[in-house]
């Protein structure tokens, strides 16, 4: 007996295209599985990047676990007229001794390098700069929180005053007010740069230099 089938070729041209649609089918479901696995994976990793790479709230300024700095002892947000950085001393004094604008200037070492600085401001507008002189405006923060200790306790009023007739203040002794060694040296000093200059920025200025060389209370950094 004969068991084999005949197929006309019409049949067997719809039976070749079934199966062509079918694996086609068969592959894109396939396909649509793996990118939408591989997108779940991206939005995963996205979301560790961005809890990895988020900066601190803004105003935090000591981690949650130590303790909080009080206004009183947080660094000053100042700005100088900056000249000049240079490598060594002579170098920075050499620069200044050549410019009889910079007559009331002054060399601060900060991080090994010297800075050639001819004014200090509270705020930015208060520096003046220009292309022709080839300055700039320089922001820095002075941390002051371990100058009482010289007895200048009153050195972050006078770095903020903004007027000079109470920089003169300072230089007194208020009534009832302690008299000690320590405070009359600070009072010494201010008075010395009242006669020198009654520019504030310039007071500010040399009192940093003072105070970050001589006695090297104050930290300055960028």
């Amino acid at each position: 007996m004969n068991f084999k089938k005949k197929y006309s070729k019409v049949t067997v041209a719809m039976a070749m295209l079934h199966g062509v649609i079918i694996g086609i089918a068969a592959v894109a479901i396939v396909g649509f599985i793996i990118v939408g696995t591989n997108g779940q994976g991206k939005e995963k990793a996205g979301e560790k990047e961005v809890l990895v790479t988020d900066p601190p709230a803004s105003g935090e300024t000591t981690p949650t676990s130590g303790p909080a700095i009080s206004p009183e002892e947080a660094p000053l947000q100042l700005f100088a007229k900056q000249h000049g950085v240079f490598s060594s001393v002579q170098s920075a004094q050499e620069f200044v001794a050549q410019d009889v604008s910079l007559a009331k200037a002054a060399v601060l070492e900060i991080g090994g390098q010297f800075y050639v600085w001819s004014a200090v401001g509270m705020q930015e507008e208060e520096i003046d700069v220009s292309e022709y002189e080839m300055t700039f405006k320089k922001p820095f923060f002075a941390d002051i929180s371990s100058c009482s200790s010289v007895g200048a306790g009153k050195l972050r009023s006078a770095l903020s005053e903004t007027e000079f007739s109470k920089i003169k203040v300072l230089t007194t002794v208020a009534e009832g007010e302690a008299d000690d060694e320590k405070i009359a040296d600070f009072r010494k000093n201010l008075l010395a740069l009242t006669v020198f200059t009654s520019d504030l920025r310039i007071v500010r200025l040399h009192l940093l230099s003072q105070y970050s060389h001589k006695n090297g209370c104050v930290k300055i950094n960028f």
